[in-house]
C-alpha cells in the first residue's frame, strides 16, 4: 500500500481520483493547490503525487519543479493531470520533472494502472 497525495483545484475530480487510489488499496491525502502541495510533501513522505497541471496560486508545473529542486524528493513519483495534449505541453510536465501524465477527462481505469506502474507494483486485477 503506497501513502499518495492528490492534488487538484477542482473538489469533484479530487474526490474522483481519491475514491478510485483508495479502492485500489491506497492511501491518499489532498490538497488544493500546487502551494499547498509542495507544503505537505515538506511536511508528510509521499509515495506518489498525482498533479493537476492548471491551479491557482501555484501549476501544477511549478509544484512539480519546486519539489525536484530538493534532492530528498528526487526518488518521488509524479502524475501529471493535464487536458493539455500538446507535445510542448507534455514535453514541459517531462522536464518539470512528472515521471508520467494522463490527459483529462481522466480514463480512471487507466490511472490506476499508471499509478501501479510507477510504484513498481503489479496492474490491478481485472474487475470480475
Amino acid at each position: 500500500m503506497a501513502h499518495i497525495l492528490i492534488v487538484d483545484d477542482d473538489v469533484l475530480t479530487q474526490q474522483l481520483i481519491y475514491e478510485v487510489i483508495t479502492a485500489a488499496g491506497h492511501t491518499c491525502d489532498k490538497a488544493c493547490d500546487g502551494a499547498e502541495a509542495v507544503e505537505q510533501v515538506r511536511k508528510k513522505k509521499y509515495d506518489l503525487l498525482v498533479i493537476d497541471w492548471m491551479m491557482p496560486r501555484m501549476s501544477g508545473p511549478q509544484a512539480v519543479a519546486a519539489i525536484r529542486a530538493n534532492p530528498k524528493f528526487k526518488d518521488l513519483k509524479i502524475i501529471m493531470c493535464t487536458s493539455m495534449s500538446v507535445t510542448k505541453d507534455v514535453d514541459a510536465a517531462f522536464r518539470a520533472g512528472a515521471n508520467d501524465y494522463v490527459l483529462k477527462p481522466i480514463n480512471l481505469e487507466l490511472l490506476v494502472v499508471k499509478v501501479h506502474k510507477a510504484l513498481g507494483l503489479p496492474p490491478p486485477a481485472e474487475p470480475a
